[in-house]
């Protein structure tokens, strides 16, 4: 029964409750929201001083439903500075704070406000209020407690129906109620309610352990209670509960426990209540992160994820939910495996436990042919063996038990070579991850000595608390019996007291009177009821009825068998007596029996093989029956009963499919169960198989034929692999199979083919597999290289190689080897050398350069040659060229050079230089240095030079291991005097430029005799502005007057001079006035195509392409606009040296608008606008309707088409046809409204309208009207005389039909009509912006029978303003207006 407050509805601890906030009657200043939800602050004061702060809630109350009796509390944590003043109220009533109802707390420690509820009474339900308080403002928050009340009451049920006035009678009724132990303190399940919950939903076979774990001892007294509880709550749950099944107790998964029941209610509205120790939990509907516990409902069932289920109060599930109490002794540790290759993990636990949980790469596993899952038989060895690990296999593997986890990565090392031929890489037969078994089981022997050593520990304290349990009661019941007896002895005494004085009165004792008054002890309170059930047997004794009437006084004393005190009321007559004799209290010496240890497991035997049932008695002395689907069967041919102490065995012998069936083991009235089924999967002949496994080796080109024969139930899948691949019939592959036999032929083998060939049988029993090799044998190949040289020194050259990827499947027998000597034809064959990969080679020259030839010999032949590179005896180590030689001063007579050291000396010290000279013209060098006469310095003056001659030298290093090579040569010098060096460049200029290049031109500079003479070429050299080194661009000599200089950063600052130079040496340098970047002549962005069109249209879903060509330096920033915003992600840029392109891949009609090109760089910017207009052909017009309103027209309305509104430049055209034509003719087009006037209609004539839809894409399918006919009114002729009678028809001017505003594109045409009367006829004049268009020739003007027309050929921007017609007669004036948009 709920007790819920008014405010909100019922919910549990942990749920939330969005309760309205009401403000304190106090609160007065600022109010603002806190940063926790549900929290009101109000601010007293608009500044605060520095420091201070409004109270406010870091941890708000949370709303609680509980059940009646229990205890509860709403906590808070506040801050704010000054420290706040925690209050609590309550929206009905007043808090009374009392240390048995409520109390208030504070906890220094943990800073929390409390208010509790030592024991929660249904009028505690009500909506609380926290107030927070300091000088400078309060905060407040609210929670709910909704209270649910437990069972039924009486007293409260007759005190609603008649107040405090109950009838005595009815009161006599009420159960008299103890109260129960502990109920001061919380209303806690004590641990016998505890027990009796968990045996109501546990599983038969789960007794023994429960009873033993809670130290019960009567085992058939819990039986009988048992039964009785349960009917009492089947007759509870029969009111709301259709059935109940599928009951599956918790069942762990990773992180998650969960409980499944199918449950169906009688009515869908049922309230379903959910506790875990006896304590209301919280639950959604679905599964969420903030409530941890859920309720999934599929139409009337529910799936319960929980501890205890209570539908409208009635108990109908309790569960009991125990993890397992184990760990890792031994994690899971990484392994590295190859590919094909088998891997192990292993982990150890702490306690045995029947199976763990697998996962790879968080996916669950399960036994098959690619994982293998094991369990040793202490259960403490658990093993996940991964088959034929491939690349994909690699990944994180993980173990479960109970709650704990551990995981590790495997690392599958993929067959490089394999992969590299295409071809799937060898089965391996090893185990990755093997390790020492050893060190396994100890650590596994020592766990579950361990764990013995703590069981035994637990049921020596078991058994203890059991005892002192048992001297407990045993006490309390000798002190009931000594204070009943006490008690008796009392009122015996005051009866024979008052028996004695009645006596001595002289008072007749004797009186007659009825028995017939019943005491039913189940008047008993409830407390009374509760203690009764501990007693397992209860007996009722009936008492007659006694009728009395001259008879002696009947006495009897009736009492109650729980309380032992006497029942003073005397019973009616035609009663009985029911006495329950004997205390209630639990019979706890009663031995349970012989009993099973261990009971019989399910067995799956192979038919032929033998099988084994076994259990364990408590008794060694006790004897037993085994039974074979109900039948008592003995020992015989087929099996045999054995008895080993406690331990009972039948074994049965090549079991045969008849021992298929359920065995019973019976014994002292215990019995035990177990099913056999006889299976007959796939097997093979030992024998057969030994033959069968042995590799076969043929040669390439042969045949290779596997067979085996095999048994078991068909029909049998038979299956052949080589190297994990299936094999089917093909033209080299035969495949046979016949009852019990199958056959493997391949023919024609080639080396490839080698690897492991597996048999495959599986039925509905099983599967078998047989594995064997096969081996094809050819020629090796090459060995691999590339030669490792060991030593090349000038005595000897030593090599090695690796051997031969592969050798053909035989052994290598030798490596044949050949030798050349570089510059020669010939190899020498230097012979077999074994099969060591390596050589030595002793019969070598020093610096002679050798190559070497090697093969691969075997059985079956010589493999490919392997050629090495070429390898120096005893390397000789020349040094490298010099620098080019440089002259230093020439003369007519001398030339003085110098040059600089190699930079590789080959490892020694340089010991001299040749120098070498060659005149110009000539291909002959002559060494300028006697040959055995070498020159020391780095410098020399050549003096054997003739005069006016031109020369160019070249210079080589010699070390200990002769001259190395010669110089590049050095620039040509005349033998002649020194001339002067030339003066400065003249004109020195940038003749253009770009990012990376720069042109450069200057006048050669004057000749002045004896001061500067003319100059032979030129030096241009550069300096980035943030270096101070010249760097020279022209390694020789420019001739010409300019120069390009190439290789620059681009917009980077440089310095730039030119230095003439001639054989006198270099003259002074000529810069620049001032620096250079590197980048283009700056140039004001411009469009370069010629003709661009600023309109294009294009049908929607094509793609719309628009490329701009532009000049401009520096490189510009190009930007696209749309309608003056960039444009969407969905275009396209591409930008390009001097070209950008937009790309609009699939155009809609949101696509139309202005597009603008924007380039811009520091020179100044240039724009253009091109307008898209993305439409399609239209949709036909609407119904055509017809009227006339003026005779001799026919006005001509129809509905607009549907892309009217979605592309303005849409229009109509219409044509005519009369039945005097048969062609149709064009009346009107670019009519931009929805109505068009026809006039010259003929009567007697027949039209016909078609309207047409128009854009920019085409025309629409026609909109035909229906037929129009004005008949010819033929009346009788008569001729009446009409009495003269003046009739005046003049009327001002009046606007029948006004204009409409307008909105045309640019470049198209516009059309304005408007209809009038009046009489005279008026005088039209159209007005633009008051200024009279009737004379502007740009203008079409119209007035035919009333309708006034103007027609704008090609619209505008000057045509933009205010259009008026001004229409006047001698009767007066009329106006009309309207304005024209012309949209760009």
């Amino acid at each position: 029964m709920w007790k819920k407050s008014k405010v909100t509805d019922q919910t549990a601890a942990g749920q939330k409750v969005d309760a309205p906030e009401r403000g304190h009657p106090n609160d007065k200043g600022i109010r603002k929201k806190s940063k926790v939800p549900g929290v009101m602050i109000t601010q007293f004061e608009a500044e605060l001083p520095e420091g201070m702060t409004t109270p406010d809630f870091s941890r708000k109350p949370i709303a609680i439903t509980i059940q009646e009796g229990k205890s509860t509390a709403f906590k808070a944590i506040v801050v704010g500075n000054p420290k706040p003043t925690v209050t609590w109220t309550r929206t009905n009533g007043e808090i009374v704070f009392h240390p048995d109802t409520c109390r208030q707390n504070y906890s220094e420690a943990s800073h929390e406000h409390t208010l509790e509820f030592p024991k929660v009474a249904p009028e505690d339900a009500d909506t609380y209020k926290c107030y927070a308080t300091n000088d400078y403002g309060r905060a407040v928050c609210t929670a709910v407690l909704n209270v649910i009340e437990v069972g039924f009451s009486k007293a409260k049920e007759l005190q609603k129906t008649y107040g405090d006035d109950i009838p005595d009678f009815l009161r006599k009724k009420l159960k008299k109620r103890a109260p129960k132990v502990g109920e001061q303190g919380q209303n806690e399940p004590t641990p016998e309610e505890k027990v009796w919950e968990i045996l109501m939903n546990a599983d038969k076979k789960d007794y023994e352990r429960i009873c033993a774990e809670y130290g019960i001892t009567n085992f058939r007294g819990m039986l009988k209670k048992l039964k009785q509880m349960k009917q009492e709550q089947d007759v509870d749950t029969a009111e709301f509960v259709s059935h109940i099944d599928t009951l599956k107790h918790i069942e762990e998964d990773d992180d998650e426990a969960s409980i499944d029941l199918d449950l169906e209610l009688k009515e869908l509205n049922s309230k379903i209540f959910l506790y875990k120790d006896g304590e209301m939990v919280a639950f959604t509907k679905e599964e969420c992160d903030e409530i941890k516990h859920s309720l999934k409902q599929v139409g009337k069932k529910h799936d319960s994820v929980l501890y205890s289920m209570d539908v409208e109060g009635g108990i109908v599930f309790t569960a009991d939910f125990k993890v397992p109490d184990v760990d890792f002794a031994i994690k899971l540790q990484e392994v590295k495996a190859d590919e094909r290759q088998d891997a192990l993990f292993v982990c150890v636990l702490t306690a045995p436990l029947n199976e763990i949980k697998w996962f790879g790469k968080n996916a669950l596993l399960s036994n098959g042919e690619k994982f293998e899952i094991s369990v040793s038989e202490d259960k403490l060895i658990h093993k996940l063996i991964i088959r034929d690990c491939l690349p994909l296999d690699a990944g994180i593997y993980a173990a479960v038990a109970g709650i704990k986890s551990c995981n590790a990565w495997l690392v599958v090392e993929a067959d490089k070579e394999a992969s590299s031929k295409g071809k799937k890489a060898a089965r391996k037969n090893t185990t990755a991850g093997l390790g020492d078994d050893e060190d396994l089981l100890r650590i596994a022997k020592e766990q579950q000595e361990r764990y013995q050593k703590e069981m035994e520990e637990r049921l020596e304290i078991a058994k203890k608390a059991q005892s002192e349990r048992d001297a407990a009661e045993e006490a309390a019941r000798l002190e009931a019996q000594a204070a009943k007896k006490r008690s008796a002895e009392t009122k015996a005494a005051a009866k024979a007291a008052a028996k004695a004085k009645k006596a001595e009165e002289g008072v007749d004792e004797s009186a007659s009177f009825q028995v017939g008054a019943h005491v039913d002890v189940e008047e008993l309170s409830e407390d009374n009821e509760e203690a009764g059930q501990n007693s397992l047997f209860m007996e009722t004794v009936e008492v007659d009825k006694v009728t009395s009437g001259d008879s002696p006084p009947l006495q009897d004393k009736v009492k109650e068998s729980d309380k032992g005190e006497e029942e003073e009321e005397q019973p009616p007559a035609g009663k009985r007596v029911r006495i329950r004799q004997g205390p209630l209290i639990e019979e706890t010496i009663i031995d349970p029996g012989v009993h099973f240890l261990v009971g019989l497991s399910d067995c799956k035997a192979i038919i032929g093989e033998e099988a084994e049932l076994v259990c364990k008695l408590s008794s060694e002395d006790c004897e037993g029956i085994w039974y074979k689907d109900g039948e008592e069967i003995k020992s015989n041919e087929g099996m045999t009963i054995i008895k080993e102490g406690s331990y009972h065995k039948l074994k049965l012998h090549k079991v045969p499919e008849e021992f298929s069936g359920k065995y019973k083991f019976e014994a002292d009235g215990r019995k035990t169960e177990a099913l056999v089924v006889v299976e007959d999967p796939p097997r093979f002949d030992p024998e057969e198989l030994k033959t069968f496994i042995t590799p076969i080796t043929v040669k390439k080109g042969h045949k290779a034929t596997f067979k085996l024969s095999y048994m078991g139930r068909e029909p049998i899948k038979v299956q052949w692999f080589l190297e994990g691949e299936e094999l089917s019939d093909e033209a080299n592959i035969k495949l046979e199979t016949s009852d019990g036999y199958t056959r493997l032929l391949l023919i024609k083998l080639q080396r490839k083919d080698s690897g492991e060939v597996k048999l495959k049988l599986k039925n509905e029993f099983g599967t078998a597999e047989a594995l064997t090799e096969l081996i094809v044998l050819d020629k090796p190949t090459p060995p691999m290289g590339p030669v490792e040289i060991v030593e090349a020194s000038s005595s000897a050259i030593e090599i090695k190689w690796r051997p031969p990827k592969d050798c053909g499947g035989c052994k290598i027998g030798n490596y044949i080897l050949e030798r050349q000597q570089v510059g020669r034809n010939t190899w020498k064959k230097v012979g077999p050398i074994g099969p060591l990969a390596k050589y030595r080679d002793l019969d070598v020259d020093h610096g002679r350069r050798y190559c070497y030839r090697i093969r691969v010999e075997t059985e079956m032949g010589t493999s490919e040659l392997m050629e090495t590179e070429d390898i120096q005896a005893g390397t000789k180590a020349y040094p490298g060229p010099p620098s080019t030689p440089r002259v230093v001063s020439a003369f007519k007579d001398c030339i003085n050079l110098s040059w600089s050291a190699p930079a590789n000396t080959g490892g020694t010290n340089i010991l001299g230089y040749n120098l070498e000279k060659r005149k110009k013209g000539s291909n002959l060098w002559g060494q300028v240095n006697p040959p055995e006469e070498m020159i020391r310095a780095k410098g020399f003056a050549v003096k054997d030079v003739v005069e006016g001659m031109e020369y160019e030298f070249r210079v080589a290093a010699i070390n200990n291991s002769g001259a190395g090579e010669f110089s590049t040569p050095s620039e040509f010098v005349f033998a002649r005097d020194p001339k002067k060096p030339p003066g400065k460049a003249i004109d020195f200029k940038v003749t253009d430029s770009s990012y990376t290049s720069l042109c450069l031109s200057w006048i050669k500079p004057k000749e002045i005799k004896g001061v500067e003479d003319e100059a032979k070429g030129y030096f241009v050299e550069i300096r980035p502005a943030e270096n101070t080194e010249w760097n020279r661009c022209n390694s020789n000599l420019v001739t010409t007057n300019f120069f390009t200089v190439k290789n620059m950063k681009s917009m980077a600052m440089y310095w730039v001079r030119v230095i003439a130079v001639n054989d006198g040496g270099e003259g002074e340098p000529q810069e620049l006035n001032n620096y250079i970047l590197a980048m283009p002549p700056p140039v004001r962005p411009r469009f370069t195509d010629t003709k661009i069109k600023s309109f294009m249209v294009v049908q929607a879903g094509n793609s719309a392409r628009l490329t701009m060509n532009f000049e401009a330096s520096p490189w510009p920033e190009v930007t696209w606009l749309k309608d003056d915003v960039p444009v969407s992600k969905k275009v396209t840029i591409s930008n390009a040296e001097g070209t950008s392109q937009l790309l609009i891949p699939s155009s809609e009609r949101s696509d139309s608008g202005v597009y603008t090109i924007v380039v811009k760089n520091i020179v100044g910017q240039e724009t253009f606008s091109i307008e898209i207009r993305v439409t399609d052909e239209p949709k036909p017009p609407g119904p055509v309707e017809m009227e006339e309103n003026v005779p001799g027209t026919v006005t001509i309305s129809w509905a607009p088409s549907p892309d009217e509104k979605r592309d303005d430049r849409l229009h109509y055209m219409v044509m005519k046809r009369d039945s005097s034509k048969r062609t149709w003719n064009t009346v009107a087009d670019h009519i931009f409204n929805n109505k068009f006037t026809a006039c010259n209609i003929m009567p007697g004539r027949e039209y016909r309208f078609r309207v047409y839809a128009k854009n920019d894409m085409g025309s629409s399918k026609p909109t035909e009207s229906p037929k129009w006919l004005v008949p010819i009114k033929k009346e009788k002729f008569t001729v009446n005389m009409p009495r003269s009678k003046s009739c005046d028809l003049q009327c001002p001017p009046k606007f029948l039909v006004p204009l409409k505003m307008h909105t045309a594109p640019q470049g198209y045409e516009c059309y304005m009509s408007c209809a009038l009367k009046g009489d005279p006829t008026p005088h039209v004049t159209w007005l633009r912006d008051n200024i009279s268009l009737n004379t502007n020739t740009n203008y079409y003007i119209s007035n035919t029978c009333g309708v006034c027309s103007l027609l704008i050929l090609r619209v505008g921007s000057k045509d933009t303003g205010e259009y008026k017609v001004v229409a006047e007669n001698p009767m007066g004036r009329a106006e009309c207006s309207t304005k024209l948009t012309v949209r760009e």
